[in-house]
């Protein structure tokens, strides 16, 4: 995006970051661990590929926004 962007509150942001590790987290305990994903790798890369993404929208708000 440019810089005529909307720019909204620093909490905004913050708030968005605790969003994602909580979601992150809920990803990671719940279904990485979950036997099925265990047993089956092409799901537990699917599940791992969300969470990287979700890691990248952390990172790209921490730089940008």
């Amino acid at each position: 995006m440019g810089k005529d962007r909307l720019k909204l509150p620093k909490e905004d942001y913050q708030q968005m970051l605790d969003r994602i590790k909580v979601i992150c987290n809920v990803v990671e305990n719940n279904l990485q661990q979950h036997p099925i994903a265990k047993i089956n790798p092409q799901i537990k890369e699917h599940i791992s590929a969300s969470v990287d993404e979700l890691h990248k929208a952390a990172q790209y708000i921490r730089e940008n926004c």
